[in-house]
């Protein structure tokens, strides 16, 4: 059994407010649920742990160098994939081989399998709109390569604002707002509901940073 550590960029720590604690929680779950699509459990013993911001970065390596710990670390890129190497320089002579991006931003996953926003809308209850027309149908998406869209988390809450209602019950009347999209709140729901191997094909990264730690193993 290989035990592994995968520090993912996420929401602070260091608030010990029970929705936090919560939502710290489901951030794990879902993306142990995510990589252990691939990585066996009776091979490898996945913690899965939010670090905060990207400021962050330099402080873990020198946490996993100096602890010597099995651990890699999974962050945004905040821009296009030709600047992944540009971006790992700004982090030596610390162990860059230790770092991994997700292109160009977590929501760059999400948005390259668009029936999971779909299922997403079904199981969170939320009512549909544009019935007539498909997520992946959307100009934002159509004929692109998700690493190419800027902005993946802004257009990711386009899109949900577009399709899908949040219904609200207030004094016997209902009100229909657009669903907003929360980073903290739904993108780890999202993320558990993504089918790695399909990661793998559309993100070279992805596949990069499991081939490394079963490598490990």
């Amino acid at each position: 059994m290989v035990d592994i550590t995968i520090y993912v960029e996420g929401s602070p720590t260091n608030d010990q407010s029970a929705s936090t604690v919560d939502g710290s929680a489901v951030f794990r779950e879902n993306f142990h649920k995510l990589f252990s699509q691939k990585l066996s459990v009776s091979k490898f013993n996945i913690a899965i742990q939010p670090f905060g911001s990207i400021t962050h970065t330099r402080n873990m390596l020198d946490r996993i160098k100096s602890h010597k710990l099995n651990a890699v670390l999974l962050i945004d890129l905040d821009a296009p994939k030709e600047k992944r190497g540009e971006r790992l320089h700004h982090y030596t002579p610390s162990d860059a081989a230790k770092i991994f991006f997700m292109i160009q931003e977590m929501e760059a996953w999400i948005l390259s399998q668009p029936d999971k926003i779909e299922q997403f809308g079904k199981n969170e209850g939320l009512t549909r709109k544009k019935t007539d027309q498909d997520v992946s149908d959307n100009p934002l998406l159509k004929g692109k390569h998700p690493e190419r869209i800027s902005k993946p988390g802004e257009k990711l809450n386009t899109l949900l604002r577009q399709y899908f209602d949040v219904v609200k019950r207030r004094g016997g009347k209902e009100r229909k707002i657009g669903k907003r999209y929360s980073k903290a709140k739904d993108g780890p729901r999202l993320i558990g509901l993504l089918e790695l191997e399909m990661l793998m094909a559309c993100f070279d990264e992805a596949a990069t940073l499991i081939n490394h730690i079963r490598r490990t193993g």
